[in-house]
């Protein structure tokens, strides 16, 4: 079939009229009406809500789907189609669970960033003697005597011909040099081969040589793997942070930045998909995912997953703040800020002020002494210049005034923090390291400096909800003193404030999980904040894993597809080896595609996300006529672009739960229907669309223009597109148009449960909308209408809508979405007993009821 002339081809030719808008007073008014308004986000979502039956504020629901391994691949190599395709049609996160041997059943994944198309990066806590990949990273020493850490573990589970192995290599090319990697077998491990690689013994006094050369032993690993066509994962640990005592937020940082820099400069032309960061001890784990998150940004797992993700001891969280206690050098953090501890007098005194201006070079030197000049010492806690050589943009200098009351330096202490902190806001700085500021030359004990720092921080937490920041207290790796102090009045602080709340895991209603993912066989983890639509993406998902050689897709926006759509599904054909048909009956349009599965797969993905911007371009024009409706009402036009762009706003909140409610509800079930949720649904512009409307019948030539409450069954994705723009055509559930081509109400719930059961899967959800449509004048319908009759041969007038039967009517259609109002959403399923008091009788909605 071409696809330049399918159905609906025509439709990308539309020509959309001048857009006008709501005046800001008309909204304004409105807003008044509907002071609990809020709005919708990018696919026309309301926010989450509370239901009274199921579902809470704020929680979280997870379900696994198991797949085979074949489907697990075919998936794998379309996940990003995947993700979006869930993401924008079901508004939940789905994560593809890489497929393990028995012995890797117990890793965890806590976080994943997609760092270029089919390559992405993530963090585990697992055993690295267990874990499935195909690469698996040693921590060696130079003589691949695996005699303690994780290489004794490799030996131990593997067995002893990687020891053998080793000592051959080294008799043959001898000692591998610090920053170097030698390639052995595996042994009986889950891997093919393993990388020993030697990394540097930590050095205080270079500490930029041993930075340097563990950046060599990863960018070693990282060539090799990359030049190799057989290896696509490889798992590597946090190299020299064991006996090596490489400090453990550095070694992070370094390996994963090391990471990024050769992603960003090399084009992989290897088989490479997948690196693993992987310990099984919870402070390592928690150092690469805070590194991860702070170099490679959000964590793709979700925000409900990066809150119950590992957390070290030393970290609390308070509302977007964290907080994190790390042994390392001040003057290596890589934070946008770093605190400095100075004498105003000389900024060379001290061993926090000596190491920072060491690093940064004689120039911060200089802008310091500049700007001391230019400010009134005594009323400053702190001065602020570039980091020049320092991985961070500011050096925030505490000043110490020389004054020996103590009870001054405690208030300097104080001030200074709170400086500090506010500065961040000024320069909108997310990030910040300060030393334990005070407990050196100051002689401010260790317990009251932290209890002080501390006490700034959850105050500074508190005045600033918002504030994304992170702030790390770094003690000096040889001060064991000063950072149990600091740890001990951290976990006092946590228990006080009831903090460790941030950390624990959450449970759902739909199951409960431990931290992360559990990574037992190939499987699909879908998390979302919406049970019904976490229930629809898991039917969906289903359906594509029961693809063999053929797949429709029903969907109604197939009519709007233009010729540059119907242009890609022919591309689609020809590249992919599959047919596609277009296939249009009884008002319902569907696409019929034909092929080998692992094509299959990979089209379907595509076409539906094509129909998901096909559907909210749509959506788009429906709020630009509903704005051009309401404008020409108010005499007002658009001022500005953003007015005519301006969406459409709905509110989808639980009902009351009254007598008659329960009434309603009891109606429901008698017809067979089991309701497990019940909306009320408000939108401030289709209800002012709705009341112009009426005001237009009723100055007509016929009588105040009669409403009815009515039933209408919607699929599910179409829900939200009713909730925004109103009721249309190709949103109902498909029926045979033998009244006119327009849009199709009854009035008998019976009627709508009978053809449910007839139509419908007993397991499958049924959203009907019980709405308020303007009836007016009606008269017999006939399947060749497109507009409502004339009120008699000749007139200009016509009917408002037609019905089935004008003595009895019970399926009343009209050709106007502004006709008719969305009032609730029942959400139900089948109910298998049915009730021996069922009424045939037409339903009355609660709404109606006295």
């Amino acid at each position: 079939m071409d696809f330049s002339m399918g159905a609906g081809a025509a439709a990308y030719n539309e020509k959309s009229g001048r857009i006008t808008s709501l005046s800001l007073l008309f909204q304004k008014v409105f807003a008044q009406i509907f002071p609990q308004w809020r709005k919708g986000n990018t696919e026309g979502e309301c926010l989450p809500y509370k239901c009274a039956e199921t579902d809470a504020l704020g929680e979280t629901y997870a379900q696994q789907i198991p797949i085979n391994h074949n489907n697990f691949k075919i998936l794998k190599n379309n996940e990003s189609q995947l993700r979006k395709v869930l993401r924008t049609k079901f508004d939940c996160v789905s994560t593809l669970v890489s497929p393990g041997l028995e012995g890797n059943n117990k890793s965890q994944q806590v976080f994943k960033k997609v760092l270029s198309p089919g390559l992405e990066l993530s963090v585990w806590k697992g055993d690295l003697t267990r874990h499935a990949v195909d690469v698996v990273v040693n921590a060696a020493n130079e003589d691949l005597e695996h005699g303690g850490g994780l290489a004794l573990a490799l030996v131990k589970a593997g067995g002893p011909e990687i020891q053998e192995e080793s000592r051959k290599y080294v008799a043959n090319y001898g000692k591998i040099p610090t920053g170097e990697i030698a390639i052995t077998g595996a042994g009986r491990l889950p891997c093919k081969k393993i990388i020993h690689a030697v990394g540097p013994r930590w050095k205080s006094f270079d500490p930029q040589g041993c930075i340097s050369k563990l950046r060599l032993a990863i960018l070693n690993i990282l060539d090799y793997i990359c030049g190799s066509r057989c290896i696509e994962t490889v798992a590597i640990p946090a190299l020299s942070s064991g006996i090596f005592q490489f400090p453990l937020v550095l070694c992070t940082e370094t390996i994963v930045e090391t990471i990024l820099l050769y992603l960003q400069d090399k084009n992989i032309a290897g088989s490479l998909k997948e690196i693993h960061l992987v310990s099984n001890e919870e402070p390592t784990v928690a150092a690469f995912k805070l590194s991860s998150e702070a170099l490679l940004g959000r964590n793709e797992l979700g925000p409900w997953l990066s809150q119950e993700s590992t957390l070290p001891s030393n970290t609390i969280v308070m509302n977007t703040l964290t907080l994190h206690i790390v042994q390392g050098q001040i003057e290596l953090q890589k934070t946008d800020v770093i605190v400095n501890s100075v004498n105003p007098a000389d900024i060379r005194v001290g061993p926090v002020a000596g190491s920072i201006l060491q690093q940064a070079g004689a120039e911060m030197e200089r802008e310091f002494i500049d700007k001391k000049a230019k400010l009134l010492l005594d009323s400053q806690f702190i001065l602020v210049t570039k980091g020049f050589n320092l991985c961070c943009q500011y050096v925030y200098h505490v000043l110490w005034h020389a004054d020996p009351k103590f009870l001054f330096l405690l208030q300097t202490l104080k001030n200074a923090m709170k400086q500090c902190l506010e500065t961040c806001i000024e320069l909108n700085i997310t990030s910040i390291s300060f030393p334990a500021l005070g407990t050196g030359s100051m002689s401010i004990g260790k317990q009251t400096a932290a209890e002080i720092m501390f006490d700034e921080v959850l105050i500074f937490a508190k005045d600033h909800p918002k504030k994304q920041l992170t702030i790390r207290f770094v003690i000096f790796p040889t001060d064991l003193e000063t950072y149990k102090v600091f740890s001990a009045e951290m976990v006092k602080k946590t228990k006080m404030l009831g903090l460790h709340n941030h950390n624990g895991p959450q449970s759902t209603r739909v199951e409960k999980r431990e931290n992360g993912f559990e990574a037992k066989s190939p499987a699909i983890k879908l998390t979302g904040f919406n049970k019904e639509k976490l229930c629809e993406a898991h039917a969906w998902i289903q359906r594509i894993l029961s693809l063999q050689d053929c797949h429709t897709i029903e969907n109604n926006n197939i009519l709007y597809l233009g010729k540059k759509e119907h242009d890609i599904l022919s591309q689609f054909q020809e590249t992919f080896s599959v047919s596609i048909s277009e296939i249009t009956s009884l008002g319902k349009t569907s696409l019929e595609i034909k092929g080998a599965q692992a094509n299959l797969t990979e089209v379907v993905m595509n076409i539906e996300n094509m129909l998901c911007e096909v559907q909210e371009e749509v959506a788009r024009k429906k709020e630009q006529e509903l704005w051009r409706f309401l404008g020409q009402w108010t005499d007002q036009q658009p001022k500005t672009p953003d007015e005519m762009k301006e969406r459409i706003m709905f509110l989808r909140s639980p009902v009351t739960l009254t007598q008659e409610y329960h009434d309603q509800k009891r109606e429901f079930e008698k017809c067979g229907l089991q309701v497990i949720k019940t909306e009320k649904i408000e939108n401030k512009a289709l209800m002012a669309a709705f009341q112009r409307k009426k005001k237009i019948m009723a100055g007509g030539s016929h009588k105040e223009p009669v409403s009815h409450v009515l039933f209408q069954q919607v699929p599910y994705q179409f829900c939200d597109l009713v909730c925004r723009v109103g009721f249309q055509r190709t949103y109902a559930e498909p029926c045979d148009p033998k009244y006119g081509v327009g849009i199709y109400f009854t009035k008998s719930l019976k009627n709508l449960a009978d053809k449910v059961k007839k139509t419908s899967a007993t397991h499958k959800m049924i959203y009907v909308f019980e709405a308020e449509v303007l009836i007016g004048s009606f008269c017999q319908g006939h399947h060749l209408s497109i507009i409502p009759p004339p009120l008699s041969p000749g007139a200009i007038d016509g009917h408002d809508s037609v019905v089935d039967n004008v003595s009895k009517p019970e399926t009343f259609v009209i050709f106007s979405g502004m006709q008719a109002i969305p009032r609730y959403l029942w959400t139900c399923t089948q109910d298998h007993v049915r009730s021996q008091n069922y009424l045939s009788g037409p339903l009355i909605p609660f709404s109606q009821k006295p």
